[in-house]
């Protein structure tokens, strides 16, 4: 008997082993959009407020894809941390990459952007409340019907007072 009260935890250490040997993208049969590293500034200058920063757009498609996919990049705004309210949108954005991109079954593509954007001081308060921000998007995935969002992590811009 005391066999058989081991084979349940034989039985998990095989799962996890066969697990852990398909890849984290084996299921993304459409484009998987992430924003990473968000960080942005504002500027308090004499011909108003300016908000600038960076961040990168990986798009990420599994071996399962029915084949590559070309992907447009939507609209880009700043939101507020819960991701419910567009702070400021109609960002300049300067990128690494020209849109469409092609991405690949089983393969990544990273973007880098710059952004850039004069705003009303009015928006500071909101880009500097101590809950932080986000950075969100949209994309087109060729492989799929509607737009894909996506949204940064949380973070507080620099400048603030």
């Amino acid at each position: 008997m005391k066999n058989f009260r081991a084979l349940p935890a034989v039985l998990l250490g095989l799962s996890s082993i066969l697990v852990g040997c398909i890849g984290e993208n084996e299921d993304v049969v459409f484009v998987e959009p992430r924003i990473e590293a968000p960080a942005a500034d504002v500027k308090v200058g004499v011909l108003g407020v300016a908000v600038s920063g960076d961040f990168k757009l990986t798009l990420a498609l599994g071996p399962r894809a029915s084949g590559p996919s070309t992907v447009q990049l939507g609209a880009v705004a700043i939101t507020d941390a819960p991701n419910q309210q567009s702070i400021v949108s109609g960002l300049s954005l300067t990128s690494t990459k020209p849109f469409p991109v092609t991405v690949q079954p089983d393969s990544e593509v990273t973007i880098d952007f710059l952004l850039d954007k004069m705003i009303p001081e009015g928006a500071v308060d909101a880009l500097c409340l101590p809950a932080g921000i986000r950075i969100a998007a949209t994309i087109q995935d060729s492989l799929e019907v509607g737009a894909t969002s996506v949204a940064s992590d949380v973070f507080k811009p620099t400048g603030c007072m």
